[in-house]
């Protein structure tokens, strides 16, 4: 499989889902997620869907690896330290790359690599959010702050600066940024958003939700293992953050010793808890919605198996 084989990203950059009105079914309730079957142990602190799969940053075998829609794990390219992955507006496969380096990277068709953006512009760069006209976006973990490239390659350091910003994602109608806040204080742990202008810019970000204010009343969950009523005692510290087409949010935490291994789907306006999904990794680091937005697959930031769940019941 080449890279360009791997062109054109769904839900289709979310935006065009929104556009074509193939609204997903809203997730409510109790879902379990469970093991892909033949998944290798991955280190997946990154994942992004593609026309023909989903493609996971594998730290452990120092690769982007592809899911093909037979079920086959096959490696894409080679890289020291993948950590994030994202496709731009023409379908091409983007990376981020660090500790050793810390950078942003393009694949090309022909399987080399190009930096689009290096030290110490790019920070400690995680996960990837790219916009419909070009400019990209990413966390930085653990002060890195939230940064962009635009088109014309300027890179800009976003206000304010959010410590141990993980998770990232675009709006359906890409008119704002998310980023996931998992700061060690539980009172802070949040999802920040940025306003997006037409030209992919952003304005100051403001807290959108905390944990700390969200209580999951679901029929027949069990409580979390911190013995409180909120959700830090089920996803700790935040982390992994997707967004279906409708605007629901996705959000799975780690490195938290009251975590209840779970993911939370919350509702567009950050008020409410519509689902939970249980069985999952007890330490995740990303999250990736399949073209339909109806699977959700899960990755564990340790030597972990790859999960997924239906969001159809």
């Amino acid at each position: 499989m080449t890279p360009a084989d791997m062109r054109i990203p769904a839900c289709l950059t979310l935006w065009l889902s929104f556009a074509i009105g193939a609204a997903a079914d809203t997730p409510r309730g109790i879902y379990r997620a469970r093991p892909v079957p033949d998944s290798p142990l991955l280190m997946a602190s990154g994942m992004a869907w593609s026309k023909t799969g989903l493609i996971i940053a594998d730290r452990k075998e120092k690769r982007l690896v592809a899911l093909r829609p037979d079920g086959k794990f096959e490696t894409v390219i080679k890289l020291p330290n993948p950590f994030g992955v994202a496709f731009d507006e023409r379908g091409r496969m983007l990376a981020s790359e660090k500790i050793d380096s810390n950078h942003i990277l393009r694949v090309r068709d022909d399987g080399k690599t190009e930096i689009l953006v290096d030290a110490p512009d790019a920070g400690t760069p995680h996960a990837l959010a790219v916009h419909k006209n070009g400019t990209i976006y990413w966390s930085g973990f653990p002060d890195g702050g939230t940064r962009s490239r635009s088109v014309d390659g300027r890179v800009t350091i976003h206000k304010p600066r959010i410590g141990h910003t993980f998770g990232i994602a675009l709006s359906p109608k890409q008119d704002w940024l998310y980023v996931t806040s998992k700061l060690p204080d539980k009172d802070r742990r949040a999802v920040w958003r940025f306003p997006v202008g037409p030209d992919g810019t952003l304005g100051e970000g403001q807290p959108f939700f905390f944990l700390k204010d969200l209580k999951p009343k679901i029929d027949g969950l069990p409580p979390a293992k911190d013995g409180g009523d909120t959700l830090v005692g089920w996803i700790g510290r935040i982390h992994g953050l997707a967004i279906d087409r409708d605007g629901n949010f996705f959000i799975g935490g780690a490195e938290s010793h009251t975590s209840g291994s779970a993911i939370a789907v919350i509702s567009p306006n950050g008020k409410e808890v519509l689902a939970m999904i249980l069985d999952v990794p007890g330490n995740i680091a990303s999250l990736a919605l399949t073209g339909d937005c109806r699977t959700l697959y899960i990755a564990g930031a340790s030597a972990y198996r790859l999960f997924q769940v239906s969001l159809r019941q």
